[in-house]
């Protein structure tokens, strides 16, 4: 099925780390893996064990893996889909405020007169001018504003 890397598994007075085994079967906070091909356990271990080892999912690294979500390739294409359709829609918004900006700037003194204007924040106003390339009023709050920032 999956492998995956235990980070740590304790029976009794022996412990093994960091070793790669195949996961079985998931639970609710552990899973059965499959440790024949495993070479961290011996021969003699591998029979007592029967070949497989119940593990808490907190020891195992991979989280994907035991969380469910075996083709990380689908979730990857999903997501990225729905963050470009998510910018797109926000790219749009802006393109929208980028208009009224460009035409409160022209007509106000200052800059939080523009914000006020358009109703959003100034942070929000110099974001959009800067995107778009918009000339906006030097004077702030009616004080002059400090080239260094």
């Amino acid at each position: 099925m999956t492998q995956v890397t235990v980070r740590i598994y304790k029976q009794g007075n022996k412990m093994w780390r960091d070793f790669k085994a195949e996961l079985i079967k998931r639970y609710e906070n552990s899973a059965i893996l499959d440790i024949s091909e495993s070479e961290a356990f011996s021969k003699i271990e591998k029979q007592e064990f029967n070949n497989l080892i119940v593990v808490s999912k907190k020891a195992i690294v991979e989280k994907r893996a035991v969380s469910g979500i075996d083709d990380s390739d689908i979730l990857k294409t999903s997501v990225n889909n729905g963050l470009k359709k998510i910018s797109k829609k926000r790219k749009e918004a802006r393109a929208k405020y980028a208009r009224r900006i460009s035409e409160a700037a022209s007509q106000c003194d200052t800059l939080t007169d523009v914000a006020k204007r358009i109703g959003k924040s100034t942070t929000f106003v110099k974001r959009v001018a800067d995107e778009f390339k918009i000339k906006l009023p030097r004077r702030n709050n009616g004080h002059e504003e400090i080239v260094s920032r």
